[in-house]
């Protein structure tokens, strides 16, 4: 019973699908034949075909003779009609260049010199109001001899305090440097201690002989291999003495006033 109801494959065809109609075949077939014989007959009975063909062919150009010109004989008096071109024109004139540089340089060098003038008229008004005091001179002020008489005393004492010759020397000339320093002197900058100690011992108006012998000791135990002799002490004292007697009989010899301070014994005239 199975086996008789299994179907066709044919008939399980998908329902979309559809057979073609009997007989389309042949009539496609018909028709071919019938537009061959037509096509036939018409050939047949038409003439032949002629094609004329196109004649592409250009007219051959005639040659033109060149122009010649002669050139026109120039008479007296007669206008030339040649064209002649026009004469160029003058070029920009620049020569306003060369002045504008000119101003320019005499401009810069003017505001150079006011600047330069400026600034020398600013230090000469610093300098005019500055005291009279910052501008003196170190070579005119009198040093104060009381002061340096002290001075003296505590020199010879560390003479005779210091056993040793060389630091006693030392010692000796550095007492006279801190009298020197406190004898209202000002130092200059590019003077060493020792200078401005030895220019206010000789500021004052005593022998030269006693302030050089007194600064070669000094020069020579602070920086001499050798050290100082008992000799050199002897030197060195007697140097210190001379000075001190100097300035006690410049002392003695101009009277002191109670209200000048600055007039002291011993100034230069």
């Amino acid at each position: 019973m199975a086996a008789h109801r299994r179907a066709d494959p044919a008939q399980r065809s998908s329902p979309l699908r559809r057979s073609s109609p009997p007989g389309s075949g042949w009539v496609a077939g018909a028709m071919v034949a019938i537009l061959l014989a037509v096509a036939l007959l018409i050939a047949a009975i038409r003439p032949p075909w002629h094609v004329d063909p196109i004649d592409f062919t250009l007219p051959t150009p005639k040659p033109r003779p060149m122009p010649t010109r002669a050139a026109p004989s120039q008479t007296a008096g007669a206008p030339s009609h040649l064209p002649i071109n026009p004469p160029l024109g003058p070029g920009p004139d620049l020569s306003w260049i060369k002045w504008v540089a000119l101003g320019l340089l005499i401009a810069a060098v003017a505001v150079a010199l006011a600047l330069i003038v400026a600034r020398l008229l600013a230090v000469r008004r610093m300098y005019e109001t500055q005291p009279d005091e910052e501008l003196e001179i170190a070579g005119e002020v009198t040093p104060d001899l009381p002061t340096l008489q002290q001075g003296a005393i505590r020199a010879e004492e560390r003479l005779l305090a210091i056993g040793n010759p060389t630091d006693a020397i030392i010692a000796a000339w550095l007492a006279l440097e801190e009298a020197a320093d406190a004898s209202g002197v000002h130092r200059q900058a590019s003077e060493t201690p020792t200078e401005f100690t030895a220019d206010v011992l000789e500021r004052t108006g005593v022998a030269a002989e006693p302030v050089r012998v007194l600064l070669g000791l000094y020069l020579r135990a602070r920086f001499a291999a050798t050290p100082s002799s008992a000799t050199d002490l002897d030197r060195a004292r007697q140097c210190i003495r001379d000075l001190a007697d100097s300035w006690q009989s410049f002392a003695e010899a101009t009277p002191s006033t109670p209200n000048s301070g600055s007039d002291q014994p011993g100034s230069r005239s």
